[in-house]
């Protein structure tokens, strides 16, 4: 298990963001994703996250970067078609 960036679960500062951005090679999606996981890790669960957890990472990483909030329907549809291709 890898340890977690996200200091806190409360919110996610610019750096943390730019870090998990880094790590996904730019890939917002990718970078919710794992920060999701990380923060149910920090919680005590290491069960993969929901959509409704990755759009909530998401929309933290968004809005540290200073973004507009994800749509959680457009996030959904990505993250389905990316388990599709996966499968």
């Amino acid at each position: 298990m890898r340890r977690p960036i996200v200091k806190t679960l409360l919110d996610l500062t610019q750096d943390e963001a730019r870090a998990y951005l880094r790590l996904a090679g730019g890939d917002e999606l990718d970078a919710a994703v794992a920060l999701a996981f990380d923060r149910n890790v920090l919680e005590g669960n290491s069960k993969a996250p929901d959509e409704t957890e990755v759009h909530h990472a998401l929309f933290l990483l968004r809005r540290a970067c200073g973004l507009e909030a994800p749509s959680f329907d457009a996030m959904r549809v990505e993250l389905r078609a990316r388990r599709t291709l996966a499968a």
